[in-house]
């Protein structure tokens, strides 16, 4: 990709619930694909949950729904898969991790974080700044 070029016009190539919306929909392959996935990845592997959920499943909705709709409610500890130890982990870190699942999948993939920032707000103590994210969009 040349510097000067926000994104790359491709055909789609991909599993849904992984993949941006920007490069499901419209094809738009940029850098920030990546962190969407990444995103998706990091909020199954809190709750223990697949984003691509069979009828066979306790919830109805997609965990990019589910996840957003406890997180608006500060319902972290309701993301947290059911077999891990609650005394092996802390509320704070809890939604420090959640939040950057959805900052990840946020739309447009301007307001997303560079895998970059995303390293730097995984490795560092402190809280992030700043407004929290929005609702993704859940397609």
């Amino acid at each position: 990709m040349h510097y000067d070029q926000s994104h790359l016009s491709t055909r789609f190539a991909g599993t849904l619930g992984y993949t941006a919306p920007e490069y499901a929909i419209h094809g738009h392959l940029s850098e920030k694909v990546d962190t969407y996935g990444f995103g998706i990845v990091v909020l199954e592997i809190l709750g223990g949950r697949r984003c691509n959920n069979s009828k066979t499943e306790a919830f109805s909705c997609s965990l990019l729904e589910h996840t957003w709709n406890l997180f608006k409610h500060d319902a972290y500890l309701n993301l947290v898969d059911k077999t891990l130890d609650p005394d092996e982990y802390e509320i704070d870190n809890i939604k420090k991790i959640v939040e950057i699942g959805l900052m990840c999948t946020q739309s447009p993939s301007s307001a997303r974080p560079t895998m970059s920032e995303v390293v730097g707000l995984l490795t560092s103590d402190l809280p992030i700044k700043g407004n929290p994210p929005g609702k993704p969009i859940i397609f």
